[in-house]
């Protein structure tokens, strides 16, 4: 099921981005209770969306997502590895990209670190076109009309 974030996911999804993000990632991370304390400051702004078993199960993956102006922010994405390849994180774009209509959002971008064949694959996918490669951050930047 996908649902919203509650405080008690908090633990799974930072759970998921140290062993789903941070392995795939050009950049150094905080550990522990440095990486919790960053990434729980960060999914307070914005909304964030979880897919798990149930209303009370531990998230299985999650997307993170910012407003701004009109314009959607896919700030982080994570599906643990034994549930890929199921439609999970296209079921989690198909709802942040909804809920971002619903808030006025005509343009949904997201970065994606440039070494990442297999989100930039999966982006694309989606709908989303490369805008630009951005040297100093690594990344590509992608975007979609919504």
């Amino acid at each position: 099921m996908i649902r919203w974030r509650h405080p008690r996911d908090d633990r799974g999804i930072v759970e998921l981005v140290r062993t789903q993000l941070v392995p795939i990632s050009p950049w150094q991370h905080p550990r522990d209770s440095r990486l919790y304390s960053e990434i729980t400051r960060r999914i307070r702004k914005g909304a964030t969306l979880v897919a798990s078993e149930s209303r009370r199960s531990t998230p299985f993956g999650f997307l993170h997502m910012e407003f701004r102006s009109d314009t959607l922010f896919i700030d982080l994405l994570a599906v643990d590895s034994s549930h890929q390849n199921r439609h999970w994180g296209s079921e989690l774009m198909q709802s942040a990209e909804q809920y971002g209509r619903k808030k006025g959002c005509r343009i949904s971008r997201v970065f994606v670190d440039e070494d990442n064949g297999r989100a930039l694959r999966f982006y694309q996918r989606l709908g989303y076109g490369g805008v630009r490669w951005i040297q100093s951050l690594k990344v590509i930047e992608l975007a979609k009309m919504l």
